[in-house]
């Protein structure tokens, strides 16, 4: 029969409805889904809309709930705002055979502009008598005749079998005109056979990784929908229990009281028993296991169910998109879904609980044959095996210290409590560490009073012995958290000239003595001090000891006004870090990364670039207070608060230093709760609540007068400075003000603390030019010289009263107020945007993929695999970007990026 003319007959024959296979055409299948309200904008994956017109095909895969056809529907509306004719088809099981699926996307394509479809639609009585070639055929040829590009949107794909798939896209995938482009919503891998032909810049895949929710776009969603976190950290830990599952976090939000602990609510839980219930029976025994694991491996499912039921069971996690994970880039680690793994446990433990006992006991010793401590530790508890974790944990007590996993010692003994009788010495030593390095620090200092008690009592230990050392460095470092710096550093020394201690104790004491020589200003002694030790076996434990050590140094560097050197070096650092944990089975540290981004905000943002400041600090506020020293944490509350006011955030930055004044309570750190003060006394003036900044004032002068052994002169610098600036208020000061501040700023300068002389020399140099004294002149000429050489220009714009310059003009040299109002002005930064736009747009679209998700904060070899490229080609790219852009660093390529 000659398909023209039968396509004609059959355009003009009634609707029999005869016959089962004769589709029902439903209207809602071909219609876009409506978007619900508070779709929050995710601009990094929306701006993919712009690239359809350039694919052949676009997939997106992800597990249920992770937003994918909301992301569709949306590039859908962006087309169709650009006059781009858009089509939309919803799949369901019934569509399970080729000539069926090709009818609907016909009706489809007809939706979106009539001219299309027709000749399948007129086919539709007698559609099985017809080969899918033939019917993919006249959809092409339909196609060829449209000029116009049009995208086809198909959602739920994985109802359809593979085999029916590719007997109904692929010949339409290969001949379809250049104009087509589709759209393939799913949550399964398509089947190979479907997109042989295609070439890779035909293919634009967009997977859960990328939909997932980063942080920041989980705290505007949270923050959108009214909820406010009860600590810092909440944030942090609602993320990490959703891993940026979007329908988790919705879910939490519609949960009464929003509660973190319980963050699944029954309808996650109803989700997930679908998705299970539509499993294989096989498959489905052997995932309830995989419940009790944080981890798996092929090895370790070998050992479980047996080497063929394994790797089947890899297989079809990766192709169903169960919500599995890949933790390192070679793929032999994974992970489910926190929710959906704990989802598994409950059922299994539930319905076969001397099954599930039995495969963590069997877990727990594969790994500790592997002597991966940690997950047999956990997964032993987990079992009941008390004893057999006993014997665990006094096995790798010290090893955990040494990797940095002391916050895990702590949680073990909290969920096992370990009596001191039932403790050998180097047991007792490593709780002590533990409970220290966690920021228990009275519990710790009680239990090294009773180890050093007991080391007394025996006849044979004595001062000779490397553990009585290591109770010493313990003690010292205790000291040292608590700010008693002048004590912690010289009972450093002592230890570390004993001889006695090990690698890692000893770089304990390189860090206490490092920061006591920081405090006392002894800037020869501290650069002379030996480096770290690093590992031989490549711990990353001791790289913490590192990081800690690098940041002291860029600390001293600021103090000394070097801030430029400071900046290169906590950049080196970040980029050692990212350099150490590339490998993406274990991420670092979360304060590792706190530690340099707290300091490099800081100083982001005394230099003015504030947008950088802002960059560096996120997250950081949530880890800085678990494991940062003070002056770090300080820097970091101080740096985000003076932002948000900046902003017109007078309330958040309230709150900020709120949080740092009930920190400086719990740790009992009266300089961090001087600091604290000094800033709210800035803010209250520069809000006009003058009473406020006076009774801020008065409990400064009480801090000030309490004798420490925290060493600095931090103290009576921040009540200095704020009686001044009360001063220049037109409130009444104290008689011996000035003589006071003229007496600090002497000894400054002579212990070369550079920025803390022209933050305070500005303050009294304003206030005795306020005054008619002439003495107000030559301070503040000294002050601006020290700001121009360390570029330190937020110093001059936060002096504490907010129009100093302008209210203070006739008081103060002609030639220096106009070096300030350079120093401020607007005419270097508009050169600046102009020469950033002109730079950016040297970049090439390669470079410029690759600035983008570098913007999102993603490592080069995380770029690579995104990028399908080698890291070696990114880091060319990279140094093709940073000469191009004249920056020295990802972070300001990122910002001058956002900013352009």
């Amino acid at each position: 029969m000659n398909i023209r003319m039968g396509v004609q007959q059959y355009a003009t024959a009634p609707d029999t409805g005869q016959g089962s296979d004769v589709p029902l055409l439903l209207k809602t299948k071909i219609t876009a889904p409506r978007r619900g309200r508070g779709i929050l904008p995710r601009p990094r994956l929306e701006q993919h809309a712009s690239l359809l017109n350039e694919r052949r095909l676009a997939i997106l895969m992800a597990p249920p709930g992770f937003g994918k056809t909301t992301l569709a529907s949306i590039w859908a509306d962006a087309l169709q705002a650009q006059s781009h004719a858009v089509a939309w088809l919803s799949l369901d099981a019934e569509d399970d055979s080729a000539q069926r699926l090709l009818f609907y996307i016909a009706a489809a394509l007809s939706q979106a502009d009539p001219t299309l479809g027709q000749a399948c639609l007129s086919l539709r009585a007698e559609l099985t008598f017809f080969s899918t070639e033939t019917l993919a055929s006249l959809l092409i040829n339909e196609l060829s005749r449209r000029e116009q590009p049009i995208t086809l949107f198909i959602d739920d794909l994985h109802c359809i079998d593979d085999a029916v798939l590719v007997d109904a896209l692929r010949f339409l995938l290969q001949r379809a005109p250049s104009h087509f482009h589709l759209v393939f919503i799913t949550r399964n891998e398509l089947p190979p056979a479907l997109l042989e032909h295609l070439y890779a810049d035909d293919l634009l895949e967009i997977d859960g990784a990328q939909l997932r929710f980063e942080l920041e776009e989980t705290r505007d969603l949270l923050r959108k929908a009214g909820y406010e976190p009860q600590e810092p950290s909440d944030i942090n830990r609602i993320q990490e229990s959703v891993e940026g599952w979007i329908a988790a976090l919705r879910a939490f939000l519609l949960t009464p009281g929003h509660s973190i602990v319980r963050i699944a609510p029954r309808t996650i839980c109803n989700l997930f028993e679908e998705v299970v219930r539509h499993l294989d029976e096989p498959l489905r025994q052997n995932l309830y296991p995989l419940g009790l694991l944080e981890k798996f491996s092929e090895g370790l499912l070998a050992a479980l169910l047996g080497r063929s039921a394994a790797r089947q069971l890899l297989e079809q996690l990766q192709q169903r998109q169960l919500f599995v994970t890949a933790l390192d880039p070679e793929e032999t680690w994974f992970s489910l879904h926190p929710l959906f793994r704990e989802h598994l446990k409950k059922v299994y433990l539930r319905q076969h609980e001397s099954e599930a006992r039995e495969v963590l006991v069997q877990a727990a010793n594969w790994f500790a044959e592997r002597k991966l401590w940690l997950d047999a530790i956990r997964l032993g508890l987990d079992s009941g095996e008390v004893w057999q974790v006993k014997a665990w944990i006094e096995h790798c007590a010290t090893t955990l210290i040494e990797q940095g996993d002391f916050t895990t010692l702590v949680i073990l003994e909290k969920r096992w409590k370990l009596q001191s009788a039932d403790c050998p010495l180097p047991l007792k030593m490593a709780r002590a560490w533990a409970m220290g390095l966690s920021l228990e620090i009275g519990p710790a200092h009680k239990l090294a009073k009773q180890i050093e008690a007991e080391l007394w009592a025996e006849s044979d230990k004595g001062k000779s012995t490397s553990i009585y050392w290591e109770v010493q460095a313990l003690q010292a470092m205790l000291l040292g958290l608590a700010d008693h710096n002048m004590r912690s550093g010289p009972w450093a020394r002592r230890c570390y000239d004993s001889g006695a201690t090990r690698p890692w104790v000893t770089n304990v004491l390189l860090n206490l003595m490092s920061g006591s020589l920081l405090r006392d200003a002894n800037w020869e002694a501290l650069y002379q001090l030996p480096p770290t030790v690093d590992a031989q076996d490549g711990n990353r434990g001791y790289f913490l000891h590192e990081c800690y050590r690098q940041s002291l140094t860029a600390l001293a560097e600021g103090a000394q006004g070097r801030i430029s050197y400071a900046i290169e070096g906590l950049q080196a650092l970040v980029e050692q870090i990212d350099q150490n944990f590339s490998d993406g089975l274990t991420s670092p540290n979360p304060v590792l990364l706190a530690l340099p981004n707290a300091l490099l905000a800081h100083y982001s943002y005394l230099r003015g670039e504030t947008s950088q400041a802002a960059y560096y600090l996120q997250g950081c506020l949530d880890y800085i207070n678990m494991g940062g020293f003070l002056d770090c944490i300080a820097l970091a509350f101080i740096t985000s608060a003076r932002l948000q006011a900046q902003q017109g955030q007078g309330l958040r930055a309230r709150q900020t230093l709120e949080q740092m004044s009930v920190l400086a309570q719990q740790r009992a750190w009266p300089r961090l709760q001087s600091w604290a003060m000094l800033e709210r006394v800035r803010l209250c003036l520069q809000e006009r609540r003058v009473r406020e900044a006076a009774g801020c004032l008065r409990e400064l002068q009480q801090l000030q007068v309490v004798t420490l052994d925290d060493g600095g002169v931090d103290r009576c610098q921040f009540a200095l400075m704020a009686e001044l600036w009360l001063g220049l208020a037109g409130q009444p000061v104290r008689a011996e003000l000035v003589a006071e501040a003229q007496r600090l700023l002497a000894e400054l300068r002579q212990r070369q603390f550079c920025l803390m002389t022209a933050e305070l020399g500005l303050a009294l140099g304003f206030y005795l030019s306020l005054l008619g004294d002439q003495q107000g002149e030559p301070l503040l000429s000294e002050a601006l010289g020290l700001i121009r050489d360390s570029g330190a220009v937020a110093l001059l714009r936060d002096i504490g009263v907010a129009e100093a310059c302008t209210t203070l003009a006739p008081y103060v040299p002609a030639n220096w107020h106009a070096e300030v109002i350079m120093l401020l002005g607007r005419s270097a930064s508009v050169e600046e945007e102009v020469s950033s736009c002109a730079a950016l747009l040297a970049l090439t679209v390669k470079e410029r993929q690759v600035m983008q998700l570098v913007a999102e904060g993603k490592s080069n070899k995380q770029i690579a695999k995104d990028l399908g490229v080698t890291p070696e080609t990114i880091k060319s790219h990279m140094k093709s970007i940073f000469s191009k852009l004249k920056v020295d660093s990802r972070a300001q390529a990122a910002v001058m990026l956002q900013q352009g």
